[in-house]
């Protein structure tokens, strides 16, 4: 069932509910919801490598990413020319996003159409508004932005979540790392991000399964750091 709100909750973590997506993965609103999607369950994703496509046009940006394709191939993703998918997408400009690794244990979330960029399948995932790319290379860092999306988070009692407070309390899940993080292990970016004044880079280690539920009735609240990482906002005093 899906939530009218955004709520968090402590539940029994069933495995066969785990799916997809991520940083910045939104269902389609307003004018753009005419692309077709279904639901997807994915299990273990936590470190699952993926990669996505972002398809910049005048009054949005599209996003098509691989986690529930084949995988993102080094040799492929090496290869790609994102003028040329851009063009053949009838795109503005294209921007690549990743190699990323997800850092919840699995999502549920709905996806569309797939499509192949240079070889590579990725599913259609979700529309932003233009400011969610900032500056033309992913949302500008800490600068909260809103969207809406139908996406739930699964986090399995004994793991770690990565999280960012900003300056007026509010709390914000990792969705997914970059390749960057030193030994890919986000615990280090602890040393690695510099958030401004007031906000702070924290990991806790859950003593129960927690589950986030977000709606695409709802505005959903994210948030990007200077590594080009997307969160999710959660009360993270329900815990």
């Amino acid at each position: 069932m899906t939530p009218s709100i955004w709520t968090i909750r402590r539940a029994d973590f069933s495995a066969a509910v785990l799916a997809l997506m991520c940083a910045a993965i939104f269902l389609p609103t307003g004018a753009w919801a005419d692309k077709a999607v279904e639901p997807v369950e994915l299990s273990d994703i936590r470190g699952m490598r993926y990669c996505e496509f972002l398809l910049i046009y005048d009054d949005r940006v599209e996003i098509y990413n691989t986690s529930a394709s084949d995988g993102c191939p080094a040799d492929k993703w090496d290869a790609l020319d994102v003028d040329a998918l851009a063009a053949e997408n009838g795109a503005v400009k294209a921007q690549l996003n990743g190699p990323k690794f997800w850092a919840v244990d699995a999502q549920n979330i709905s996806l569309g159409e797939t499509k192949s960029f240079g070889g590579i399948d990725a599913r259609y995932g979700a529309t932003l508004p233009l400011s969610a790319v900032g500056s033309g290379e992913g949302a500008d860092p800490y600068t909260p932005f809103t969207s809406a999306k139908d996406q739930t988070f699964f986090v399995e009692a004994g793991q770690p979540v990565y999280q960012l407070t900003d300056a007026e309390g509010q709390t914000y899940l990792l969705n997914a790392y970059g390749g960057q993080v030193t030994d890919g292990d986000p615990s280090n970016l602890v040393d690695q991000l510099q958030p401004p004044e007031g906000w702070r880079f924290d990991i806790v280690t859950l003593d129960a399964p927690l589950t986030v539920e977000g709606s695409s009735d709802t505005p959903v609240h994210m948030v990007g750091d200077d590594l080009r990482q997307y969160y999710t906002r959660y009360e993270a005093g329900g815990q």
